[in-house]
């Protein structure tokens, strides 16, 4: 019997429940040393025309790809073990190697990378836990773009780990590690609320959502949050459709942070007196802030976090906000309900 290691690599993390995973049988070149069948599975995304700001699990196909994926062996930090992906393998979804004669019986960590070039004289554990991003602007576009494909070169940065001890001759390894991304999903959704009809004969039309107070750099791989200066800022302007203003961020994982110095969302728009675009002189600049809650309420957000934020427009103020919270990671969206206006 051969020596196998079995390693079944979920993508992006507990991806849509209704996508269904390929799996292929593979027989490896005999071989008298201990060896790594490795596979990943990369579901695809089967409903291609969800709704914007859909509460659903569904994972977008563009969020999930992957053009490249290494792993990293460790025994006791030290490297045993680096397999870059070709073309074919991860077409295939599956590598197979051979692993040293040292490493049957041996505790091995794990440490897979998906859509991230490594230098090739990274040899130990140590070495790779510091390698941190730093450009959340790579993920970042208009709204259009980020709605519709992934901007950073390659996709989605994601990562995973897992530690299994290797089986002895004739034994079958399974390690199963998921890789999640390193950004957190920003959906915001602005548009009227009933009460301001009430008091206002008027309408709003928002012309830009910035986003701002935001990590600039994060680990590869998660832990605690390294985020550098919170001075990351981008502004997009909004989708609009049927009176709801749409706007898309990725942004880097942060700690928990102190009301006033959390994740800023901050919409400019105007106020139109007649309700109709062409006169302008009735027209006036207003201006909305809200700060992100995260995932406890405490302005946390999570790497692979999914951040709904609904908001709704009920004056020409935003000095008082309301907000509510569920917590879920980015499969099952924390949707953060907010009013604003007076």
């Amino acid at each position: 019997m051969k020596k196998h290691l079995i390693w079944a690599a979920a993508s992006a993390a507990l991806l849509a429940s209704c996508a269904k995973e390929e799996t292929q049988t593979f027989t490896p070149a005999a071989t008298d040393l201990p060896q790594a069948s490795i596979t990943f599975v990369a579901e695809e995304n089967a409903d291609f025309t969800r709704a914007f700001f859909d509460n659903t699990t569904t994972t977008e196909a563009w969020e999930q790809s992957l053009s490249s994926l290494t792993v990293f062996c460790f025994e006791e930090g030290a490297l045993v073990m680096r397999r870059n992906f070709t073309s074919a393998e991860l077409s295939s979804r599956r590598s197979t190697f051979a692993l040293p004669r040292s490493t049957a019986g041996k505790s091995i960590e794990f440490y897979a990378l998906a859509n991230a070039a490594v230098d090739e004289n990274i040899t130990t554990k140590t070495a790779l836990l510091a390698l941190t991003e730093e450009t959340p602007g790579s993920y970042n576009g208009t709204f259009a773009n980020v709605s519709s494909k992934a901007l950073r070169s390659g996709g989605f940065l994601m990562s995973g780990t897992a530690t299994k001890s290797i089986g002895a001759a004739g034994t079958t390894t399974e390690v199963a590690i998921t890789l999640r991304r390193d950004v957190a999903k920003v959906a915001v959704q602005a548009s009227l609320s009933p009460a301001f009809a009430d008091k206002y004969p008027g309408t709003v039309r928002i012309t830009s959502v910035k986003l701002s107070r935001s990590a600039m750099q994060t680990p590869y791989f998660g832990g605690t949050p390294k985020t550098g200066a919170m001075t990351f800022t981008h502004t997009q302007t909004p989708g609009e459709t049927s009176g709801r203003f749409n706007a898309l961020f990725y942004c880097f994982e942060n700690a928990a942070l102190a009301s006033g110095s959390r994740v800023l969302l901050t919409l400019d728009g105007v106020y139109d007196r007649d309700g109709k675009t062409s006169t302008t002189s009735d027209q006036v600049p207003i201006s909305y802030e809200v700060e992100l809650s995260g995932t406890a309420g405490n302005g946390q957000l999570a790497r692979n976090g999914y951040y709904r934020v609904a908001i709704g427009l009920t004056g020409l103020t935003g000095q008082d906000v309301t907000a509510s919270i569920t917590v879920a990671p980015w499969e099952i969206p924390v949707t953060q309900n907010i009013n604003i206006g007076i």
